[in-house]
């Protein structure tokens, strides 16, 4: 926890009101390396493992949650984590509005809300409409991956991935995650130590 000082958000964290629609990636990132977005990204675990990883690549963080937000970009200022950046925003809301078609390489999404009740299916964020959204910000060949602890909801999603045309393929585990992890993440460290099965899938855009 952080309470006792001031979380401090720049350079990470964009202003979303101050962006152009759509954005250009140049201009945010300074270059033209390829572009990978995490939505939900918490308190950035993922997101710092894999900036520092990969200092070829360009990061995005999308999050609602302010606190999280505000965490999660002190964190990768900190880590010196410069090819990141972070907006606090509703996901889908942020990708229709805000990003390009065919300008992302990799959308990850890892233990996304269930919504485990079922009048509360409707509220899931990857559902064949957000699927075909995704397909459009995608670059040909470009990389879906998403884990999740919650099997009826893998279910959900394996069928939206379908839907929405992309090609299921191996999921690939990124090099942060250490020896038995999915991804790496806060949430899959608490659920491995609950006992939490877990379920991984990959899906590619038809190139």
């Amino acid at each position: 926890m952080q309470s006792h000082r001031q979380l401090i958000v720049e350079p990470v964290g964009l202003d979303i009101q101050a962006l152009p629609r759509p954005v250009v990636w140049a201009d945010i990132f300074g270059n033209a390396n390829p572009v990978e977005i995490e939505i939900g990204m918490g308190k950035g675990t993922f997101l710092v493992d894999q900036a520092r990883a990969r200092p070829d690549v360009n990061f995005l963080g999308i999050e609602w949650a302010r606190w999280f937000w505000r965490y999660a970009c002190d964190r990768l200022r900190r880590n010196g984590c410069l090819n990141a950046r972070a907006v606090r925003s509703e996901a889908r809301f942020f990708l229709n509005e805000y990003v390009p078609d065919a300008s992302v390489s990799v959308v990850h999404i890892y233990f996304p809300d269930p919504w485990p009740k079922k009048r509360h299916h409707k509220r899931r964020l990857i559902q064949a409409d957000f699927m075909l959204l995704v397909r459009r910000i995608l670059v040909p060949g470009g990389r879906f991956q998403v884990v999740t602890d919650y099997q009826e909801y893998f279910q959900q999603i394996e069928s939206a991935v379908r839907a929405g045309g992309l090609n299921v393929v191996e999921y690939n585990r990124p090099g942060s995650a250490a020896e038995g992890e999915f991804v790496g993440t806060n949430f899959e460290r608490k659920y491995r130590r609950e006992g939490r099965p877990f379920f991984a899938l990959a899906a590619v855009k038809p190139g």
